[in-house]
């Protein structure tokens, strides 16, 4: 009898110790994929990859050529390399931490190093970044920057998600600073992409670093702004050019720039956007496109029926 009681007494603590690690499991793939449901919103920071592949053109036929002031040129060139600061560093902590929010997070900074070298290329700069492999700046300010980041993201995964916040609280920072004395649209229409990217991934840092029991206090940034944008829901990107501008020499294509960007549906050849061709909201099939340009508001007769 005593031997049946051992048996089952050996046999509920084998259930039990089971049942605990069971739970253990359970709640450690809960919390993990809590937290791989949060990188989901960083891979987009404005600029996706369809609209990019026709960026260049876009910038290039769709925006003025504007004389560069001097401030915008050196805007220009940091924001360069400091978009490349933030890729490298995640490229950096994705290998030592492989937390997805870094893989995603830098290549939405490739796109936008791409984006910033369209712009480098339409006003004839010298590329700052070059053939520069990861971690190698010209601004020595950068450089240092660079060592210091990634040795405080070596720490733990909550010191590396940190440092991820501090480079979009100081990318936001940036912009912010240079916006003021630029004029040119080009580079104000790529610079407010750049700044919905760090928005949006500020939230997405902050969001990890609570799955992580963490926080983050603002170094660069207002605590004021810093709070309005974690309370803001995440924002979309990608409105540089409403269409792919596949046609960016005619008045056809949709985009911002010298003819615009309206929402049409009309087949006429004068297309409908916001522009010098008006800014019409048309679904009319006429020769006028049925929309508010030169010829008035048409709402579908074939001339147009201008107002």
């Amino acid at each position: 009898m005593k031997k049946i009681m051992f048996h089952l007494m050996g046999s509920a603590a084998l259930i039990l110790g089971a049942l605990l690690i069971f739970a253990q499991c359970k709640s450690e793939a809960s919390e993990m994929a809590q937290f791989e449901a949060l990188t989901t919103i960083s891979g987009d920071r404005g600029l996706a990859d369809g609209e990019l592949k026709d960026l260049c053109l876009c910038l290039t036929r769709q925006f003025p050529y504007e004389t560069l002031s001097d401030k915008e040129r050196k805007a220009l060139l940091f924001m360069r390399e400091e978009e490349k600061l933030a890729r490298d560093v995640y490229t950096f902590l994705q290998a030592k931490w492989n937390a997805r929010v870094f893989s995603n997070i830098a290549k939405a900074e490739q796109r936008h190093m791409d984006a910033i070298l369209c712009l480098i290329k339409k006003y004839g700069l010298t590329d700052p970044v070059g053939g520069n492999p990861a971690g190698v700046f010209q601004n020595n300010n950068l450089q240092a920057l660079y060592t210091a980041l990634t040795a405080d993201g070596l720490q733990n995964l909550p010191a590396a998600l940190t440092v991820g916040a501090r480079i979009e609280d100081l990318d936001l920072f940036d912009l912010n600073q240079a916006t003021p004395d630029i004029d040119n649209e080009d580079i104000l229409a790529v610079f407010d992409e750049l700044k919905k990217g760090s928005r949006n991934h500020i939230r997405a840092f902050v969001q990890n670093l609570e799955a992580q029991n963490s926080s983050y206090t603002p170094v660069y940034i207002s605590a004021d702004l810093f709070q309005n944008i974690i309370h803001t829901p995440r924002e979309r990107g990608g409105s540089v050019c409403t269409a792919t501008c596949p046609n960016a020499n005619t008045p056809n294509c949709q985009g911002k720039g010298p003819n615009g960007a309206g929402n049409c549906g009309g087949n006429g050849p004068n297309g409908n956007g916001n522009g010098p061709n008006g800014a019409g909201n048309c679904g009319g099939n006429g020769p006028n496109g049925n929309g508010n340009g030169p010829n008035g508001n048409g709402n579908g007769n074939p001339n147009g029926n201008g107002n």
